[in-house]
């Protein structure tokens, strides 16, 4: 079973909203999302993409008004996923992956939440830059020296959540590797913020400019 394969055909909405929830993340990543995004400066009215959106399950902690003065795009690889996304939000949804995007260019802004953790990020960000988007809004999960796992040792996931600590294991994304790719398609770290999560783990925010 692949990460691809993982959520196309097992994880179900259900499932990956109630490990969110009971791990924090799905809040923590929202204050970020909403600090990053009143830091950057972009356009009323542009495109702003939230790529691999998933469920959408962030929206539940950030006002609409955040994102009223754009254009909001979700797309994720998961048809399941996006339902459960479009009750929650009103945006443009899209069917699409993040390795070979077929997006249109033209968004002021890219965000990208604990997604690289469970795709080629290489490839994810080479596709994604492609689009050429003035600023790349991107939230990656660093765990403690002593957790090489991406899942936490001991804590069981619930049902179909349990596929990513059996059987398609994420693999976390180092900081320093994240910024030296995006500096090699143009991108320029420009702010970097860190939140505290469950297991002693943290959620690093991070805004790149394209130079």
């Amino acid at each position: 079973m692949t990460l691809r394969e993982a959520w196309i055909s097992r994880v179900t909405p259900e499932d990956y909203e109630a490990h969110m929830a009971r791990i924090g993340q799905a809040e923590a990543n929202a204050l970020l999302v909403r600090d990053l995004l009143s830091r950057t400066p972009i356009a009323t009215g542009s495109r702003v993409l939230v790529a691999g959106a998933g469920t959408g399950q962030m929206f539940d902690h950030i006002p609409p008004e955040t994102f009223a003065p754009y254009h909001l795009v979700c797309s994720d690889i998961s048809s399941t996923l996006l339902e459960r996304l479009s009750l929650r939000v009103v945006c443009e949804s899209d069917l699409d992956d993040v390795e070979e995007t077929k997006l249109e260019p033209g968004f002021g802004a890219i965000l990208l939440v604990l997604v690289l953790e469970h795709v080629d990020f290489r490839k994810a960000l080479a596709s994604l830059t492609s689009l050429r988007p003035g600023s790349f809004l991107i939230v990656i999960q660093e765990n403690p020296p002593s957790m090489s796992e991406a899942m936490t040792p001991g804590r069981t996931p619930p049902g179909s959540m349990r596929v990513f600590a059996e059987e398609a294991r994420p693999h976390l994304v180092p900081f320093a590797d994240l910024a030296g790719e995006m500096a090699s398609h143009g991108y320029i770290l420009e702010h970097r913020q860190d939140a505290p999560v469950a297991d002693g783990k943290k959620m690093i925010g991070t805004i790149f400019r394209l130079g």
